[in-house]
């Protein structure tokens, strides 16, 4: 694994890869993958894809996939920052809404998952996971996708003790309680991950 700043790259042989390496002993296959997580990304993508690009130049190797493990702030317009609760001075458009419209593609395939400051209102819309937008994608809730023999899992929010045996109550307009319980982790959806 290498660490610089807050990006970790991780590298992954498959379990395919390793199981036919047993098989066939006398070929000496390495099918590696090169694996980036990102810890929040306040919306900072420009910023985070870039780093990398440098560090594949630097380092001559090819990064596979972005996890992005929560804050991510998938925010298309400026209405989305209604529905966010963070301070007043974190309140900003940041660079994701240029992905969202096609003007820029994720260069890397980049698997997401929310935090406590998002847009719960997209979010939301995507409950059971989806494309946040070309070569985005975001877990949902709770999700698990496989990728190159890989079972990547998360769970989207913070824990809330309160919350966490609740139902989802919370509906379009949030007021200042529902803005911040809304992104909270139920225990159906914890459930979902266990089988």
């Amino acid at each position: 694994m290498l660490v610089t700043n807050r990006l970790a790259i991780w590298t992954y042989r498959s379990a395919l890869a390793r199981r036919r390496l047993l098989q066939h002993r006398e070929i000496n296959i390495k099918r590696t993958m090169k694996i980036a997580v990102e810890g929040c990304c306040h919306g900072e993508l420009d910023a985070i894809y870039q780093h990398i690009n440098d560090l594949e130049q630097k380092n001559q190797y090819k990064v596979d996939l972005l996890l992005m493990c929560g804050d991510f702030q998938a925010i298309r317009t400026h209405a989305d920052l209604n529905c966010m609760a963070v301070p007043q001075k974190y309140l900003k458009l940041g660079g994701f809404h240029q992905y969202y419209t096609g003007q820029k593609v994720a260069p890397i395939l980049t698997v997401v998952i929310g935090g406590n400051h998002e847009a719960s209102n997209y979010l939301r819309e995507l409950y059971h996971g989806g494309w946040l937008a070309p070569n985005i994608y975001y877990l949902g809730a709770a999700g698990v996708v496989q990728f190159n023999g890989l079972r990547i899992a998360g769970a989207s929010g913070i824990y809330k003790s309160h919350d966490y045996r609740l139902g989802l109550y919370e509906k379009i307009p949030y007021d200042r309680s529902s803005v911040r319980s809304i992104y909270h982790v139920r225990q159906y959806d914890v459930a979902k991950l266990l089988k």
